[in-house]
């Protein structure tokens, strides 16, 4: 049967369609499959390819390259008919492995999920299936076509499951690659160090110079000022993103606020920056408190009776450390003193977290129960912290983690493809 010489006509467009049906119609774009009938010239029915052990219909790849017509505006009938029929063996294949890995939906889902399509339109079941008739569309081929989009994702979710690891390199990558765009409306007030390496010097030379900027910048980072007596630094004020060079912007998209950069190379030299604040980038500031504490792993009052006494001790000017280790049943903090380090309030259970937040620096707490025991609580130090650094390497690991997904799921649909009997029963 010669494609070429099958009519494909153009739907009449409505003047206006309610928003449940567009919504509808957005439902059978994702589901690749057709369900309006459309008024068209088309043959007897018959069978169009043979798919393992199962059949996809002629007819269904006619509406299916009707559908396609009305998205995709593609006029050539032999591709659009290759594009459908592929795209419904694609189906095929998938809803049969979904079945052969025992993703199976219920009449329970399946009803479950078609009331809340409903509901997101405003409309009881009851007025959806009298909508979904008025726009030609019979009630049971509208479920099994949920029937199986809910089998594909099922199947999807199945192969996502499977951790694709993003290394933390790949994800400073991104970012580096993304950095104009990540920073479009962030401003930046900067240190910058430069050991002079310009154009046209010796290899040689050079690379005396780059040494030298990274010994510099060795030196800097563990000075607690970022200064140098013989390069020293130049206060670039507050600079946008698009006044600085790629190379600067690049550098600080992966810095926080109080870094110092890695060394960066242009036409000048050798650069050493410090990002000193920042405008425009979404700041999100956490606090985080040092804290140490001494277990007593008992929730009885006897338990706090000990923790009590071990609390006078602490009053009379014993020392801390001294009595976590030989006291505390946190084994993990009292092999160092009972120093639980630098850490956020919702870290720990919530009466522990309440007195890590609200407690006066250096006091020793009155004895706290959690579900773990009795706990004695000294609060040394707070600061916030700037998180929009780990916020942004958060958000690009999440995109390169879907976009992965998505393409290992591709890669491994077409060998499930390779993999199958397909017979096509059209000349395409």
């Amino acid at each position: 049967m010669d494609m070429n010489n099958t009519t494909i006509a153009t739907p009449p467009q409505s003047k206006k369609l309610p928003c449940f049906i567009y919504s509808l119609l957005v439902v059978y774009t994702l589901l690749f499959f057709p369900s309006i009938s459309f008024a068209i010239e088309q043959p007897l029915d018959r069978i169009a390819a043979i798919v393992n052990n199962d059949i996809v219909m002629f007819s269904h790849v006619i509406k299916q390259a009707k559908r396609l017509k009305t998205v995709t505006q593609v006029s050539n009938n032999k591709r659009l008919f290759k594009q459908a029929l592929e795209q419904l063996v694609l189906i095929k294949v998938q809803t049969q492995k979904g079945k052969e890995l025992g993703i199976v939906v219920d009449d329970v889902m399946l009803n479950r999920s078609i009331e809340g399509i409903a509901k997101n339109n405003n409309l009881s079941l009851e007025a959806f299936k009298v909508a979904l008739e008025r726009q030609g569309v019979e009630y049971t081929i509208f479920r099994d076509e949920i029937r199986t989009r809910l089998i594909i994702n099922g199947l999807k979710q199945r192969q996502s499951g499977q951790r694709l690891k993003i290394s933390e390199q790949a994800v400073s990558d991104f970012i580096f690659s993304q950095a104009k765009q990540l920073n479009q409306n962030t401003e930046y007030q900067l240190q910058d160090i430069l050991i002079p390496a310009p154009n046209g010097i010796s290899l040689s030379h050079f690379n005396k110079k780059r040494k030298k900027a990274e010994k510099q910048r060795q030196k800097l980072l563990g000075q607690t000022l970022f200064e140098s007596k013989r390069f020293p630094p130049k206060d670039l004020g507050w600079k946008s993103n698009n006044e600085l060079p790629l190379a600067y912007v690049r550098t600080l998209s992966l810095m926080g606020v109080g870094e110092i950069s890695p060394v960066v190379h242009n036409s000048q030299g050798f650069h050493i920056l410090k990002l000193i604040a920042t405008r425009g980038r979404t700041q999100q500031l956490q606090q985080q408190a040092h804290a140490r504490h001494i277990l007593i792993k008992d929730v009885s009052e006897t338990g706090k009776q000990k923790a009590q006494a071990l609390r006078q001790q602490l009053l009379k000017g014993v020392d801390f450390a001294t009595l976590a280790k030989t006291h505390s049943a946190d084994t993990g903090s009292a092999l160092n003193g009972g120093d639980l380090g630098w850490t956020t309030p919702k870290t720990f259970v919530p009466p522990f977290a309440a007195v890590i937040k609200q407690a006066p620096l250096k006091a020793i707490s009155e004895p706290v129960k959690t579900k773990f025991g009795w706990h004695i609580i000294q609060v040394l130090a707070r600061k916030r912290v700037d998180t929009s650094k780990a916020a942004i390497r958060a958000s690009a690991k999440a995109i390169l983690s879907k976009k992965k997904n998505k393409d290992a799921y591709a890669s491994w649909l077409q060998s499930l493809r390779e993999d199958a009997f397909i017979e096509y029963r059209i000349k395409l």
